[in-house]
């Protein structure tokens, strides 16, 4: 678990090689109640 910093490795469009990317890890449980939560409500 965690934040993980990237950037875009692919080059669609002006200046979109340098858009900032964040992802957060998390354990699967926590996953799986957000998207049961998600599709119930």
């Amino acid at each position: 678990p965690g934040l993980f910093y990237g950037q875009c490795s692919e080059i669609c469009g002006a200046n979109h090689s340098f858009m900032p990317i964040v992802i957060e890890s998390i354990p699967t449980n926590y996953f799986i109640k957000w998207i049961t939560n998600s599709v119930n409500s």
